[in-house]
């Protein structure tokens, strides 16, 4: 059979710009989250504070014409106009944090990263290969089967396998997914070695 990581994914970056740190070397181990590469995001900075001080200064005024407003001293219409004013300018700041978030690439589950793919000042781009992650606490066997045994495979059943990798050991898992496709012309299922039945295995 053929082996799958649970999970795999190759990282990638969401925008153009150059790699300002890189926090992991290849084949390190990974959680959930943690920081693989930093972009260089001084733009983004330099528009935040800009955005914050604008969005202080709306939030201020909006609450002294909430105030005066309460004190019938101006019209309805300009509280309503600040208020739009405030949260135009809070929408801002979201927008330009979550630019900034896009600026440091983290690892969507964890795993093992492969070859590292980019060195510190290297322009990416989206679509750049950073580095792959593959979550190999588990896997699966995808395996072929005739035709003529699929009376015989359910999902849920136990099965074990051995590896030329592991001579002697065997590992224990059981049947998660059978293909439904066959392949007509030679009266057999399909599957990902060609005429068979794929079974996809989840072994512990």
């Amino acid at each position: 059979g053929t082996v799958h990581a649970r999970e795999a994914v190759t990282i990638t970056a969401k925008v153009s710009e150059t790699v300002q740190k890189v926090h992991f070397d290849s084949g390190d181990t990974v959680v959930r989250g943690a920081s693989l590469v930093t972009l260089s995001g001084q733009q983004q900075q330099a528009a935040l504070s800009e955005a914050q001080a604008s969005a202080s200064e709306a939030s201020r005024l909006y609450q002294r014409q909430s105030d005066l407003a309460a004190q019938q001293l101006i019209a309805r219409a300009s509280l309503d106009a600040q208020r739009a004013t405030r949260d135009a300018a809070n929408a801002r700041v979201a927008l330009i944090r979550a630019q900034l978030s896009d600026r440091v690439i983290r690892a969507p589950f964890a795993g093992v990263l492969g070859i590292r793919r980019v060195s510190l000042g290297a322009l990416v781009t989206p679509g750049t290969a950073i580095a792959t992650l593959d979550d190999i606490t588990r896997v699966y066997v995808d395996f072929p089967l005739p035709e003529s045994d699929l009376a015989f495979a359910g999902i849920g059943q136990r099965v074990s396998g051995s590896s030329a990798s592991w001579p002697g050991r065997r590992f224990d898992g059981s049947i998660s997914a059978i293909d439904p496709r066959i392949e007509i012309g030679a009266g057999s299922f399909m599957g990902v070695s060609g005429f068979f039945i794929s079974c996809a295995t989840c072994f512990a």
